[in-house]
């Protein structure tokens, strides 16, 4: 292995362990400029590797399988360029969101990445010492490669350092640098390979060609482009997008122009000028204040859990006045139901308390967040749990047997109660009838009695004889029902008298 394929193995090694530093960070820190710098670095280790096979082949292999090495470098080449536009519309798209990213662990991860700007600019003067002295143009013309990945490091630094200065947006900023170095590698991979797939003749070397794509720097049109470039992205990097459950507002430094960002595209000024922070404000988050060991207001202990769901309905007073709604919510919940458990019984708790507790810990509740101007909705409060506390639930228990049995026989007297009075009504309204009835009998009687009086009394007043005989004659009928009877005139002698019975039940005179 010569000074040159030495040089690239150890720049490969070197950029591997970049690598891993820098998706390292970016996962621990969260910053996008750290992932596109990783991904940079990845086209370096591709395109070094490909150099060191190519070096390697030339120095040992036929002609033959220098040939068919190189037409897989290039398709192999061609499909890397791909997937790296395809990084670089992923970090671009992250980049533009217009999602607002907290960085975590900053100086920590600042520091690393200085580590990594010291790598890059150690390997930067190593290739190029070595191509000069090797008379390596490939290996210089990787060099100054190396010293534009040491800028974009340098981009990805501020960018990190300028979070812990209040603009997280610099992070983004460096993040579309990074992209634009790794897209610009992405096309020169794609371009140059593909014209030697197509066109062989033109190959030139193995070593020479892997690094055509690498242009000096300095040259006047690169840094023209180069900067129209980053000019362009720097302004398109103010137009963000608002889905169609978010709202926000637009900053300008610090000062709110905008506090009611529809759903739709925008455009801002870009950082650090104008700053937009958006939030999901259709969306229902829900918090639970767990399980509280509260005192009544009968003095009893009761575990209680609320769960309460919101959302946001004003995005410039949350943004402005809350960190962090999920405490906030939930310190305030615990406060209210605190109140209502306090001024509450342990039974009405219990039993058929729950809705009451409910709407008066959701107004409680908001009423807290209006007060604070927190711009936050209470759209529902749910009493999770409310039990009794273990040491005591046996307690509990037994008095709710108790109840449940003076429920029982309170039920069983109500029923008897049900059954025997409507009986006693039937019973009390029979004999009052059966009674209504005798009397209007005896009533109807002796008026008909009276009337029959009055009737023979006049009858007998006209005629004292005839009713007198009238009289006498039912009255010994009345007497004597089942016995035959004479009738014989006054003038009649009994003695002299012959009486002709014809037949049973006949009777007749002789005169």
């Amino acid at each position: 292995m010569g000074r040159k394929e030495r040089t690239i193995f150890i720049t490969i090694l070197a950029n591997v362990v970049l690598i891993v530093l820098r998706f390292f960070l970016a996962g621990l820190s969260g910053s996008i400029g750290l992932k596109a710098n990783a991904w940079h670095s990845f086209t370096d280790v591709f395109v070094s590797g490909v150099v060191f096979i190519g070096l390697m082949i030339t120095r040992h292999a036929g002609e033959r399988l220098k040939i068919a090495t190189k037409k897989a470098e290039h398709i192999l080449a061609i499909f890397v360029s791909v997937f790296i536009f395809y990084m670089g519309l992923e970090i671009l798209s992250d980049a533009l969101s217009g999602e607002s990213v907290e960085l975590r662990y900053v100086p920590f991860v600042a520091a690393g990445a200085f580590l990594g700007v010291g790598i890059n600019y150690f390997m930067a003067r190593y290739k190029i010492y070595v191509g000069q002295q090797t008379n390596s143009q490939s290996l210089i013309a990787d060099g100054y490669h190396s010293k534009m990945d040491m800028y974009c490091s340098i981009a990805v630094l501020v960018g990190l350092l300028g979070s812990l200065f209040g603009m997280p947006s610099l992070d983004k900023m460096a993040a579309i640098v990074a992209m634009v170095l790794l897209m610009i590698s992405g096309y020169e991979i794609f371009t140059s390979n593909l014209r030697m797939l197509l066109h062989p003749e033109e190959d030139i070397g193995t070593e020479e060609h892997m690094h055509h794509h690498h242009h000096h720097p300095g040259g006047k049109k690169f840094v023209l482009g180069s900067a129209a470039i980053l000019l362009a992205v720097y302004f398109l990097s103010g137009v963000y997008i608002v889905q169609w459950d978010e709202s926000g507002i637009v900053r300008r430094f610090g000062n709110v122009v905008n506090n009611s960002v529809q759903p739709g595209i925008h455009y801002r000024l870009p950082a650090p000028f104008e700053d937009v922070t958006l939030v999901k404000s259709e969306a229902i988050e829900k918090v639970d204040t767990g399980t509280q060991e509260l005192l009544t207001g009968d003095t009893n202990l009761v575990n209680v859990n609320l769960s309460v769901h919101y959302k946001i309905k004003n995005s410039a007073d949350y943004i402005l006045n809350v960190s962090d709604s999920d405490t906030l919510i939930r310190s305030s919940a615990i406060t209210s139901i605190r109140q209502i458990v306090g001024e509450s019984e342990i039974d009405y708790i219990l039993t058929e308390g729950k809705t009451d507790i409910e709407k008066n810990a959701k107004n409680v509740l908001q009423e807290t967040m209006d007060k604070n101007g927190t711009g936050i909705e209470i759209v529902n409060v749910q009493l999770v749990e409310a039990a009794p506390p273990t040491a005591v639930l046996g307690s509990f228990q037994d008095l709710a047997t108790a109840r449940q049995d003076r429920s029982i026989y309170i039920n069983e007297a109500l029923s008897y109660q049900n059954t025997i009075i409507p009986q006693a009504k039937a019973d009390a309204y029979q004999q009052i009838a059966e009674a209504e009835a005798y009397r209007e009998d005896k009533i109807s009687t002796a008026e008909g009695d009276a009337a029959l009086f009055v009737q023979r009394q006049e009858a007998y007043s006209k005629s004292k004889r005839v009713t007198e005989f009238r009289l006498y004659m039912e009255a010994m009928d009345q007497i004597l029902p089942n016995v035959q009877k004479i009738l014989l005139g006054a003038n009649v002698n009994i003695d002299n008298a012959e009486l002709w019975i014809t037949g049973k039940g006949t009777s007749g005179s002789e005169k």
